[in-house]
């Protein structure tokens, strides 16, 4: 009998895709685990499903939900007795370890962090991982799925996991023919925004600029076309680039709130994608996409883009990077508004545009 296996896969899309080679290496032994996936966000339970790593995929909505409705999902789940449960990398707050510890009594699995190590209760978790900040999410998250299997985690594929539904795919080549895209003689695909939760949004670099760079490579390369991606939290900042575009502004089509597999099939007609750190820069790089990565308080060793080729853009100041996983918002604890990414050269980026199109012409 398989052993029934519950993982929380409550944060974001990219920590998703950072968790998917871990995922794939339970789900590759069906005939010892089954999974049962549970996340709260729409687009996290789309992704998941579609890389049909469980047939057991729950969309639980915990945002919004009181206290008492959250610990009556959690009972619900104890009550189904799970072999195992566990709070993938990176969660760190209390309540994900509580609700781990409500909804499984048999072998729970979590992590102790550099921060908050004591406050967010990771001794709820009967095993506890102590956070190495010298490993990447991915590698990070293959520590549970070895410790799970009974192998050395580094003997473990490691390759993220992107896959499109022929819908998808069929959509998106729609999608291109429609905005006269599919021949394009360079298609470069952006995403300005980030997750906004815990004051992510600091952390952009600013709209004037993203502008900026899109009119040198539109100037530079004459067939460039520019695939901006937006969701709903994207609008504000994509507006603020395309109102400084000018006549560039015919170049740019706006995938706007298209269904994730619909955005993977664009991203894989993309030649490069730029983006701050974010979770479609994560999925660019599931879907091998040569990316440029703009960083300033969160660290590229622990959450840069994964086997794909890549340019880490960053001012490299003293006090970057800054943010470590934790329950509390991101702040600049320089006190200097930012400015790690608000005052990044546009020329820095543009570099690293250039040597990534370099690459893609080899």
């Amino acid at each position: 009998m398989p052993k029934k296996v519950l993982v929380f896969c409550l944060s974001g899309l990219g920590d998703a895709i950072l968790a998917s080679p871990a995922l794939a290496a339970l789900a590759a032994a069906p005939e010892r685990f089954r999974l049962t996936l549970v996340t709260m966000l729409p687009w996290v339970a789309e992704y998941l499903r579609d890389q049909e790593l469980a047939t057991d995929v729950r969309l639980i909505p915990f945002i919004g939900m009181s206290k008492r409705e959250v610990f009556s999902q959690a009972a619900r789940l104890r009550r189904e007795r799970f072999d195992i449960s566990i709070i993938p990398y990176a969660m760190n707050r209390l309540g994900y370890n509580v609700l781990n510890f409500v909804a499984c009594g048999q072998q729970r699995i979590g992590f102790r962090y550099q921060r908050q190590r004591r406050m967010n209760l990771p001794g709820l978790n009967h095993i506890v991982l102590d956070e190495d900040p010298s490993l990447h999410a991915v590698e990070e998250n293959l520590r549970w799925a070895g410790l799970v299997l009974g192998v050395d985690w580094r003997m473990l594929p490691q390759d993220l996991l992107y896959r499109v539904p022929p819908e998808g795919l069929e959509t998106a080549e729609r999608f291109l023919c429609e905005h006269s895209l599919r021949d394009a003689a360079l298609l470069v695909g952006l995403h300005a925004g980030c997750n906004s939760l815990k004051n992510q949004q600091s952390r952009l670099w600013p709209a004037a600029r993203f502008a900026e760079l899109l009119n040198r490579l539109a100037a530079e390369q004459p067939g460039t076309r520019f695939l901006i991606f937006q969701g709903p939290r994207d609008v504000e900042i994509n507006n603020a680039v395309l109102a400084g575009l000018g006549a560039g502004r015919e170049r740019v089509v706006i995938a706007d709130r298209l269904p994730m597999r619909v955005v993977a099939g664009l991203m894989r007609r993309c030649h490069i994608f730029l983006s701050n750190d974010s979770g479609l820069m994560h999925t660019a790089a599931a879907c091998r996409v040569p990316c440029v990565s703009i960083y300033g308080a969160t660290n590229p060793v622990w959450d840069g883009p994964w086997k794909t080729e890549v340019v880490v853009v960053s001012r490299h100041l003293p006090c970057s990077p800054c943010f470590y996983y934790s329950s509390r918002p991101l702040d600049c604890p320089a006190k200097l508004d930012y400015a790690c990414v608000r005052e990044l050269p546009v020329e820095d980026v543009e570099k690293a545009a250039r040597q990534l199109l370099e690459l893609v012409k080899m």
